[in-house]
This record gives C-alpha cells, structure tokens and sequence, in this order.
C-alpha cells in the first residue's frame, strides 16, 4: 500500500549553515525509511551546497485520513461524548 508522509526538515551546507528549512510530502511511498531516502536524493540533486540533512519529523498522513474518513468529525472538538447528548444534566441542568 502506497502512503504520503510529512516531513519536517532542515538542510545544512559544509559550513554547518542553514541552507533551508520547510515541510514536504513524500507521496506514493512504501515505508517510512523509503520516503526519507528518495526526499535525500532529490535534495542532493536540487541543491548544489547540499551536505547534510536532519529530518525532525516525519509523519504518516495514510493513517490519519484513514481515521478521519472512519469517524468524520465525531472527535473534530476533542470531545467524543458531545455526539451522545448531554445524559447527566452538566451544561443544560437538566437532570
């Protein structure tokens, strides 16, 4: 199964300077490992001062999507006990 990965990253030149800083995503990948390793050798062909790469992050998206498109919006709030009503009288005082 093919996923999407988020990658949060910095590049550095030889001189331990920042080269560039961002976010990207890594599509159509088989693994975590498989995503990092093609986004290195795409920068080492895009920038020229390219020396090292530090990933901070990198996140499957799949399975977020996967669980958003199972539950919706039932824990959008953070609150998964707003789509049962409110049973024990709290906010309303209803009891």
């Amino acid at each position: 199964m093919n996923k999407t990965f988020l990658i949060v990253y910095t590049i550095y030149d030889k001189n331990n300077a920042i080269v560039k800083t961002g976010e990207t995503r890594a599509k159509n990948k088989i693994n975590e490992l498989d995503a990092k390793c093609s986004f290195e050798e795409f920068l080492k062909k895009k920038y020229e001062n390219f020396h090292r790469l530090v990933i901070h992050k990198c996140t499957d998206e799949s399975n977020e999507k996967l669980f958003n498109n199972l539950f919706g919006d039932t824990f959008k709030d953070n609150n998964i006990f707003d789509s049962f009503g409110d049973i024990f009288g709290g906010k309303n005082g209803n009891r």
